[in-house]
């Protein structure tokens, strides 16, 4: 691959960076700015002024087609001026493209990084999420335990009557006063504390 193909490669490939971008960028701008063009025509909005975010982003895409059109050119003259230049200015530019290189490999291994943390991010915020799903299970199993064994509890003192029940209370130390229900939510509590 010669230099002049190295920076036409590059230059394309920014290009089409540069292109992605803004179209998304563009889309985006359309997504937010449908809903407010869905406003009827009747409705006062006052002095607020009308904004085209498509014919901006159209400008701007233009301007950087130009820059890009314009580098690619100039970098195509210059790898072929290379061409006819002497060792030493050779050797420069190969230096400057090497330079490059280097910024891209570094931005790529910064980029590797904070990708690699955000991995691990999710992968913790994941197990943080799952320790929880499990401990709500357990907490939900250990409530439901609780309510059977209160339900079993309070149905073995459902065919008493208040006599016996207060009997009952009594022999356990509890006060024997109140309602039927009171007397059975006492010694349920009594049963279950065991």
């Amino acid at each position: 691959m010669t230099l002049t193909d190295s920076y036409t490669t590059t230059a394309r490939r920014a290009e089409s960076v540069l292109t992605d971008a803004l179209d998304s960028w563009k889309n985006g701008l359309n997504a937010l700015a449908a809903p407010l063009q869905s406003i009827p025509g009747n409705v006062n909005l006052g002095n607020i002024p009308r904004f085209d975010a498509a014919d901006a982003v159209e400008l701007q895409f233009k301007v950087v087609k130009r820059v890009v059109d314009v580098n690619y050119g100039y970098a195509r003259q210059l790898a072929e001026a290379s061409n006819t230049v002497s060792g030493a200015v050779r050797q420069h530019l190969e230096g400057l493209n090497s330079v490059v290189l280097e910024q891209l490999q570094s931005v790529s291994r910064a980029t590797q990084s904070a990708v690699d943390t955000l991995e691990e991010t999710v992968r913790d915020t994941a197990d943080d999420a799952v320790r929880m799903q499990r401990d709500a299970r357990q907490a939900a199993e250990k409530a439901e335990r609780r309510k059977a064994a209160r339900d079993a509890a309070r149905e073995q003192y459902g065919s008493l009557n208040k006599s016996e029940l207060s009997d009952e209370a009594a022999k356990r130390g509890l006060s024997k006063t109140g309602t039927v229900d009171e007397l059975i939510e006492r010694l349920v509590a009594d049963d279950i504390s065991e």
